[in-house]
């Protein structure tokens, strides 16, 4: 074998095995990343979800097993169990026991998974826009509220449906919570 051709071939596996290890550990550390609590003065009694988006569907993201420069896939997921999950879970985790007893009206005006791919690599990315009000339990009046949208993404030599799906909840609950950041701030 030409040493050239060799070494070239050595370089370029070795570049796509760090790039790989690389985009891993990003999203490890954006899966466990902690975000400071807000001590929202609210005391949130129910969550309501609602999907506006025009169009979702149920089956999973269909991914290419090879990929080709200038690909770009959208996938609109059905609102999961997991997905409520993660919202529930913010709004909960920055709102505190006590304070104004409000019902949380999160609505979903747009979100999708989005897989892009390069002559060298793949971007996996989330995108979502959520508007977020709190409604006063006894008036039946809005509080306060926010809007906010965002995307997180990921490049990878080897993008997978569970890469995408962590990447999809990152950026749900990274939306959320900057949402609810705004109300705090206001």
């Amino acid at each position: 074998m030409n040493p050239k051709i060799f070494n070239f071939s050595l370089v370029l596996l070795v570049i796509a095995f760090l790039t790989g290890c690389a985009s891993k550990t990003y999203l490890s550390r954006a899966k466990e990343e902690v975000l400071p609590p807000l001590n929202l003065a609210y005391h949130v009694q129910s969550i309501e979800i609602l999907d506006e988006r025009v169009e979702s569907s149920t089956e999973e993201m269909k991914l290419p097993i090879v990929s080709r420069p200038d690909q770009l896939i959208r996938h609109r997921p059905f609102l999961t169990p997991p997905h409520k999950a993660v919202i529930e879970k913010v709004i909960q985790d920055n709102a505190l026991a006590s304070g104004t007893p409000v019902r949380a009206v999160v609505t979903i005006l747009e979100s999708y998974k989005e897989f892009s791919a390069t002559w060298s690599s793949e971007m996996e990315k989330g995108f979502a826009q959520v508007q977020i009000r709190f409604v006063d339990i006894e008036s039946g009046e809005p509080i306060t509220g926010c809007d906010s949208s965002g995307e997180f993404f990921i490049q990878s030599m080897d993008a997978t449906p569970n890469k995408m799906e962590e990447v999809y909840q990152i950026t749900l609950k990274r939306v959320v919570y900057n949402c609810l950041k705004y109300i705090q701030n206001s």
